[in-house]
């Protein structure tokens, strides 16, 4: 729909005359110029790229979760009051399942009640750490005593733990990383985990640069 438009002249008799204007039907529109507004389809080489950084930063991220907790497992415990152990059996699945990472606070024993997660050497093998919730605490004629079990385990472990001096509780634990750990005992593993973030981010940084100069050529 067009507006017409009038124009008023005065005629000597002093009546007025009205003529039409030419409409806006008469108007001629320019064509637009450009390609403003065009839909664009982004370059395969711009998807492959945007992938390839994708993949590249998910695996220096879980290198790096890895390495920080390796350090957190080696060297941690020996600057801060803290334990922190794998878990190698599933006796206390589901509530810590195999492969787990362990964190333990320091506290004295009277302090440990029932329900708490504790770990201790087990009797008859100080080379080996058992990880089991407190079941009951006694008194016996030795002294006061921890019953526990592990939450997988149908009866309570037949050895008395001795509720005397300080002790270890679990502070909290995270799943699953132990794994990883486990297979960085090597020191070809050690020396992978260090060496592929590292080619990882000098491959990205080269494929910026390259990519830069291909704009500018």
């Amino acid at each position: 729909m067009t507006d017409a438009q009038t124009t008023i002249t005065r005629k000597p008799d002093g009546s007025d005359e009205q003529r039409p204007m030419e409409t806006s039907e008469h108007a001629v529109a320019e064509p637009p110029t450009g390609d403003i507004g065009a839909p664009t389809t982004p370059t395969r080489g711009g998807s492959l790229h945007l992938v390839g950084r994708i993949l590249s930063w998910i695996l220096v991220a879980a290198a790096s979760i890895v390495a920080v907790s390796l350090l957190a497992v080696t060297i941690g415990p020996k600057f801060f009051p803290y334990q922190a152990l794998v878990v190698r059996s599933g006796s206390m699945s589901p509530t810590i399942k195999t492969g787990s990472i362990v964190f333990y606070e320091k506290v004295n024993a009277d302090k440990v009640k029932v329900g708490d997660i504790i770990v201790f050497d087990k009797p008859g093998q100080t080379n080996e750490k058992v990880t089991h919730r407190v079941f009951k605490i006694s008194n016996g004629s030795t002294g006061r005593y921890f019953t526990t079990k592990g939450d997988a385990n149908g009866a309570p472990d037949s050895w008395r733990v001795p509720a005397v001096g300080t002790g270890w509780v679990s502070a909290f634990h995270i799943p699953a990383i132990g794994y990883a750990l486990a297979a960085l005992q090597s020191t070809l593993a050690r020396l992978l985990l260090l060496v592929i973030p590292a080619l990882a981010l000098g491959a990205i940084t080269l494929y910026e640069i390259w990519r830069e100069r291909g704009r500018e050529a």
